[in-house]
């Protein structure tokens, strides 16, 4: 009577490891196996070295963005920085090589100005802007500057198109123009040619290609 108390429970439990192990192998063997049945079933759960290197997922590379935020603009980077006398020092915004030559007569709502008479004699500059060209009854058209807006409307920047000429000599000016320093990145040449500038700037910039004569 006391080995029969004593077997069922035993019995269950065998039991009861037996549909487990069924359950995680797919392979039905006792509790107590044999050396060949452990090798077996360690075979069967361990994956090969390669399947568990397929498995890591790997990690892409940083965008602009994370690169940013992660590393140049880290509270703990700006304070190591500042410790050892490697914070980055401004750099020298040149001074304009081309002055203003002309004052637009009429400047409109829509960022339309008028444009020299046809007898003005407009300086050679390396680079030029030409104006849009199309309109009704030969009228003048506009300068080529557009302000745009992406990210979610987060991110503003100004767009200059139909650059010709010297695109360095360009950039030089329009930095110089709209102080801003040479080593940033806010001034770049965007595909197809258009030139972008980082913020909203469309009203000094046209301000400046008036001032030049385009």
């Amino acid at each position: 009577m006391l080995a029969n108390r004593l077997s069922t429970p035993l019995v269950r439990a065998q039991s009861h490891a037996r549909e487990l192990s069924r359950a995680l192998t797919g392979v039905s063997h006792p509790l107590v196996s044999s050396n060949a049945q452990q090798q077996q079933h360690s075979n069967v759960c361990t994956p090969p070295p390669l399947q568990r290197i397929a498995a890591v997922q790997i990690r892409q590379r940083h965008s602009q963005t994370q690169v940013k935020r992660l590393f140049k603009n880290h509270p703990a980077r700006a304070r190591v920085s500042n410790r050892l006398g490697m914070e980055k020092k401004p750099g020298v915004i040149t001074e304009r090589k081309y002055p203003a030559v002309y004052e637009p007569e009429a400047v409109l709502p829509n960022g339309w100005s008028s444009p020299p008479a046809e007898d003005f004699q407009l300086p050679q500059y390396p680079f030029h802007v030409p104006r849009t060209a199309g309109k009704v009854g030969g009228a003048a058209g506009f300068l080529p500057v557009y302000s745009d807006c992406r990210v979610h409307g987060t991110k503003h920047t100004t767009i200059i198109r139909k650059v010709t000429g010297d695109r360095d000599a360009f950039l030089a000016e329009l930095r110089a123009v709209l102080r801003i320093d040479p080593r940033d990145d806010d001034v770049r040449i965007r595909a197809g040619g258009n030139i972008e500038v980082n913020g909203n700037r469309v009203r000094e910039v046209k301000q400046w290609l008036g001032g030049l004569g385009f």
